[in-house]
């Protein structure tokens, strides 16, 4: 059961810290930047694109991951 306890201290210390330097990346880019996609064009804070591509990226890579497990017939994980 060890084991399983540092494991999971592990993940959730490598989630804060990942957390953390998007923070950091997210508070120092105030700008305004342009999107255009298909023809559409919007302008927002760079912060706020920066934190929906960071919550999409992480939204996504579980998915892929759930994906992935559910191919190789691998029982998921209990967060």
């Amino acid at each position: 059961m060890a084991n399983g306890s540092k494991k999971f201290n592990g993940r959730l210390i490598s989630g804060g810290i990942v957390t953390v330097i998007a923070l950091l990346i997210v508070i120092q880019n105030t700008g305004s930047a342009t999107i255009n996609f298909l023809g559409w064009s919007w302008s927002m804070p760079l912060w706020l694109i920066l934190a929906i591509m960071f919550i999409l990226g992480m939204l996504l890579g579980g998915a892929v991951r759930a994906g992935v497990r559910k191919l190789r017939g691998a029982a998921p994980t209990k967060t």
